[in-house]
């Protein structure tokens, strides 16, 4: 008998205090489409869903940084094909961001998205 195994992600499930507000901002600063009862970033399903708390994602690592320092590790990374337009519409549109790493064979940023997820963007160099 073949042992069940998991084949991808369906979707990702992010915590927020209002999901009509959370999706025009996703739609707008993200640009993720607008379906019935989630979002689409590229074919990957974004669920928002009111939360009946105050938790938000991320997680406290030290095996993250180089250095073993710990680092606040955000739960969801979105790929992008245009790190430095997404990072300059972030800066000038107040969205709270970090700076952003180069690597030598990537770039990354974190940022927040209004309830305070900790969420990161990411693109390989060409």
């Amino acid at each position: 008998m073949k042992k069940p195994a998991l084949i991808g992600i369906d979707g990702v499930y992010i915590p927020v205090s209002d999901r009509e507000k959370s999706e025009q901002w996703y739609i707008e600063h993200l640009g993720l489409k607008g379906n019935e009862d989630y979002l689409l970033a590229g074919k990957q399903e974004v669920f928002l869903r009111e939360r009946t708390d105050n938790q938000v994602l991320a997680f406290k690592t030290n095996q993250w940084l180089a250095s073993e320092q710990s680092y606040e590790m955000p739960v969801v990374c979105f790929r992008t094909s245009d790190i430095v337009g997404l990072y300059e519409h972030a800066r000038s549109n107040g969205i709270r961001i970090e700076e952003m790493i180069v690597h030598s064979w990537f770039k990354e940023f974190d940022f927040y998205d209004p309830d305070g997820n900790k969420l990161k963007a990411w693109q390989p160099n060409e």
